[in-house]
């Protein structure tokens, strides 16, 4: 009697496990059949890298992109020389804090432009990308704050340098905007150049004043946003980072203040050109 209900008790058992493995099974195929939010910022472009899906297409299952085409990647690298000869010409006698102040205003632009399409998107039910407006929000604060320290150093003092600044920014929104629209990937190597230039100007701006930078103090903007409780949105455009490699920047002089925003234009240039070769941060 023992055995027989050994042998029934076993039997259940391994009759519920059947019906578990079912039901697991039915909802993996549910999932399958569904469409797919990435959490961990999969692609959200197809194959070609110019298009956006589908509201029914599986994002996590979208092949990472083909390479950028050289057309593409020939004009951005145009138009980003071109940009940067312009600021160079006009700003190698003037003040470098003005010069950073036209760079910083600029520099915020690209990311309300990406912020603006994906909303659009949004708007039409595509609601795989929240991530990436987070992203991109954290990128313009970041920037924001940028420019509230060169503002903090005088770099806005001049008519002439805010009349730049803001009509530069009024124009490229535009572009930005339209060519996000039409290629984002392409858009995306286009802000990657920036980023790489504004961090190497960064980099031979604070070695060619070391010194003097070192001597100076920090602008209370910079220390409240680097050093500040609230460290959230400056975490969020962290993209290329391990969790557990947290930068938390102290600047106790004007160097520290520099080295941490030529460290942020490093984070924005690696974010954008994981975007354009992954499709994703």
């Amino acid at each position: 009697a023992s055995e027989a209900m050994a042998d029934e008790g076993i039997g259940d058992r391994n009759k519920h496990e059947e019906q578990q493995h079912k039901s697991h099974a039915g909802h993996s195929k549910q999932h399958e059949d569904s469409p797919v939010i990435s959490e961990n910022f999969d692609s959200m472009f197809r194959k070609d890298g110019t298009t956006w899906g589908s509201k029914s297409y599986p994002v996590s299952t979208v092949e990472e992109p083909e390479p950028l085409d050289i057309v593409t990647k020939s004009i951005a690298q145009a138009l980003v020389t071109v940009l940067k000869g312009s600021l160079d010409w006009y700003y190698h006698k003037k003040s470098d804090f003005a010069r950073f102040f036209v760079l910083e205003t600029v520099a915020r632009v690209p990311y309300f432009a990406y912020m603006s399409v994906l909303h659009l998107y949004e708007s039409f039910g595509y609601h795989d990308r929240a991530h990436w407006i987070k992203i991109h929000y954290a990128e313009a604060d970041n920037e924001l704050h940028h420019l509230l320290i060169m503002e903090a150093l005088g770099g806005n003092k001049e008519f002439s340098d805010r009349w730049i600044a803001q009509h530069a920014a009024f124009a490229y929104y535009w572009f930005c905007v339209t060519f996000y629209f039409l290629h984002p990937r392409g858009a995306y190597y286009v802000m990657s150049l920036i980023e790489n230039h504004a961090y190497h100007t960064y980099s031979k701006y604070i070695e060619a004043n070391k010194s003097w930078l070192a001597s100076q103090p920090s602008p209370a903007i910079a220390k409240e946003y680097y050093e500040g409780g609230d460290l959230y949105l400056f975490d969020a455009f962290h993209t290329t980072r391990a969790e557990e490699q947290e930068r938390r920047p102290r600047v106790q002089s004007l160097l520290d203040t520099f080295e941490s925003i030529r460290d942020d234009e490093s984070q924005h240039h690696r974010t954008m050109l994981s975007l354009v070769e992954r499709g994703r941060p």
